[in-house]
């Protein structure tokens, strides 16, 4: 929960098995239990050029279902 620069990052690269399960339960325990995706980050919607990924499809995205959702 730290708000560092240097741990604000969607890398998560070298993290143990334990703390990507942390992670997923503190996402839908905390998160997903009580607030609908209601959109995506640049990163997922756009290119690194700023261009539109066309390959980004919100509905192959993990979390997402259209009944819960919309």
């Amino acid at each position: 929960m730290s708000l560092e620069p240097a741990d604000l990052t969607y890398d998560t690269t070298g993290l143990s098995e334990s703390q990507l399960q942390s992670l997923e339960q503190v996402f839908k325990g905390t998160y997903k239990a009580k607030y609908p995706i209601v959109g995506y980050t640049s990163r997922r919607v756009l290119n690194e050029d700023g261009s539109p990924n066309i390959d980004f499809k919100p509905e192959d995205q993990p979390n997402f279902t259209v009944k819960d959702e919309f």
